[in-house]
């Protein structure tokens, strides 16, 4: 059985008692939750000789998600990154461009932070309907680089800003993973080149803890900033992820997210959005994202 189906369920306590998040949107979350496998989900072992088994895949959803870009009509270009923030959700497109090379990360920024407080702060399905494919990155803990918990509201695990922007991925995704997903351990992560390979073990579902990898490769990305000391960091990721020797349960697909930094008295506060896409569908198909998540963080530096 799949490893924790959509961990968009989670125990109510998850989110935080003061949000805001109608009724509506907590029985869409309750809505997800099922378990069953994916008709199809992305082998984990068909692969060349030379090639790691998670790479073949990531190479192939590059390629898929590529081509879904080209064809998927963006947001005019003149069009400042901070608006993707506040669009509606069916509005958002995955971040244009084929390039990344990280940005400097601005003096206020640079550091080393506690993550003070984090808050789930809504998930919306603009497809419409309350159970997007469950082969989708974010569908099942540790399945998504950036929240492997959605849901989850974890607080004083670390998170660092080096010269460059991208500097610090490798720590800062070994200690989301931990914050957001405790029973994960061993962890250990890798980036170079826009690419980081996360590894841990991880309970699942009926078959104990089992070695478990996630690799994400950085398409694009693009940073403005709309303010003094504020910051808007865009990128496009290609992911695949999956328990290490068994191909039936890999996924593998493609997100885009928008963060917001805001310096404020003792830290900076962060609003992230995450939308996922499925880009299997291309030039005439369905284009709104799968589901799109909120976040917001007060980062206090040490």
């Amino acid at each position: 059985m799949a490893p924790h189906a959509w961990s968009f369920i989670l125990i109510a306590s998850c989110a935080d008692k003061s949000s805001a998040i109608d009724a509506s949107r907590r029985a869409a979350l309750k809505s997800l939750a099922f378990t069953a496998r994916p008709a199809a989900a992305a082998p984990l072992d068909k692969r060349p000789a030379a090639a790691a088994p998670l790479d073949a895949a990531l190479s192939r959803r590059a390629a898929l998600t590529l081509a879904f870009t080209a064809a998927a009509p963006l947001p005019a270009a003149a069009a400042p990154l901070d608006a993707a923030l506040s669009l509606r959700a069916d509005a958002l497109r995955p971040l244009a461009g084929a390039t990344c090379t990280a940005p400097a990360t601005p003096p206020w920024l640079e550091g080393e932070y506690t993550v003070a407080a984090s808050r789930f702060e809504g998930v919306s399905f603009p497809r419409g309907g309350a159970a997007p494919r469950q082969t989708a990155p974010g569908s099942r803990k540790g399945t998504l680089l950036l929240l492997p918990n959605v849901g989850a509201n974890p607080r004083g695990y670390a998170r660092a800003f080096d010269a460059a922007l991208d500097g610090a991925d490798a720590r800062n995704a070994a200690a989301t993973l931990k914050a957001f997903w405790p029973e994960a351990s061993a962890a250990t992560t890798t980036s170079s080149a826009g690419r980081t390979t996360l590894e841990f073990a991880a309970p699942t579902v009926s078959r104990g803890d089992r070695p478990q990898r996630i690799v994400a490769e950085r398409l694009a990305c693009a940073a403005e900033e709309p303010a003094p000391r504020s910051l808007v960091f865009a990128e496009r990721v290609a992911q695949a992820s999956g328990i290490v020797g068994d191909e039936s349960l890999g996924l593998a697909g493609s997100w885009s997210a928008w963060h917001r930094y805001d310096a404020v008295d003792g830290g900076v506060r962060e609003k992230l959005r995450v939308a996922v896409f499925d880009d299997r569908d291309v030039a005439g198909a369905d284009e709104r994202p799968l589901v799109v998540l909120e976040y917001a963080f007060f980062l206090k530096r040490k």
